[in-house]
């Protein structure tokens, strides 16, 4: 037992987890993502809207003629929404092709399948020319990123000069290997629950987007204001699997079905990781 050392996540394993996790994907919504609860947001599923929503108006909104790579798309949320509310083209990737298969349907049953291509690639190997997008973009996807070094250096390479890059995504409060005792013990078993290699700070980020040829980068801090995804989370969590979380504390289990829904409260919780809202200029 214990946790596995870090670096040993595969694709493979990656695949299988959203393989295996789909149907709780599913009932969470087609944004599969912490959600933005500000005034007047009463639902998840509104919340997760409203994230993308805020994620737009940081790389200086949409238009019809801005052309969007959707980086780790899922189900297509994301990408649909956008060629619906904007009539914006959208290409989205995703290494599990379930979801891309989902996302072709769901652009099809919204009327926008002629805006929006989606393709089974890993976005660490993206295989379009220099200088392809307007924007590339990522909502809780860019964490799986590995090393995040290199796949800045990617965005960067297929975004048009003047191009912006957006996530929302979780950032190491600390350095990780720097986490001792329980803070340690807490953060991987969330980080091996979704199967995340690292975490990095926010400092780490802004130095890959300076050395990759940014002219620009910014952060804003919203951890509290994805809390309630959190709380529903650890609830529900909690409520199907309480005898097993206590167990885990009195012997170390391996991965057990909403492990990393349980942690992932207490990381938040604790400041281990902050969620956060990144974005650069090209």
């Amino acid at each position: 037992m214990g946790w596995k050392k870090k670096g040993t996540w595969t694709n493979d394993d990656i695949v299988k987890y959203y393989r295996g996790n789909d149907k709780a994907y599913a009932m969470w919504g087609p944004d599969m993502h912490y959600g933005y609860w500000e005034k007047g947001v009463k639902t998840q599923r509104a919340a997760a809207r409203r994230m993308n929503e805020k994620l737009i108006e940081k790389v200086g909104g949409i238009t019809k003629d801005d052309y969007v790579l959707d980086a780790g798309c899922g189900v297509g949320g994301n990408a649909v929404w956008l060629a619906k509310t904007f009539g914006c083209k959208v290409v989205g990737v995703s290494i599990v092709p379930e979801q891309i298969e989902t996302a072709k349907k769901r652009a099809a049953a919204a009327g926008v399948a002629d805006l929006c291509d989606f393709k089974v690639m890993d976005y660490m190997n993206l295989t379009f020319p220099d200088e392809t997008f307007t924007v590339v973009m990522g909502l809780e996807s860019i964490c799986y990123a590995d090393p995040k070094s290199e796949f800045i250096k990617g965005v960067y390479r297929v975004l048009k000069k003047g191009g912006r890059f957006g996530m929302a995504d979780g950032f190491a409060g600390k350095e990780v290997d720097s986490m001792q005792g329980n803070d340690k013990r807490v953060m991987h078993r969330w980080m091996d629950g979704w199967k995340l290699n690292n975490m990095e700070t926010l400092d780490a980020w802004k130095g890959f987007a300076s050395a990759a040829g940014f002219a620009a980068a910014d952060y804003v801090d919203v951890s509290k204001i994805v809390m309630p995804s959190a709380w529903i989370m650890v609830i529900i969590s909690g409520i199907l699997f309480f005898p097993l979380h206590i167990l885990d504390k009195i012997i170390e289990l391996n991965d057990y079905p909403t492990d990393a829904m349980f942690h992932q409260f207490f990381v938040l919780q604790r400041g281990l990781m902050a969620y956060g809202i990144f974005w650069a200029t090209k």
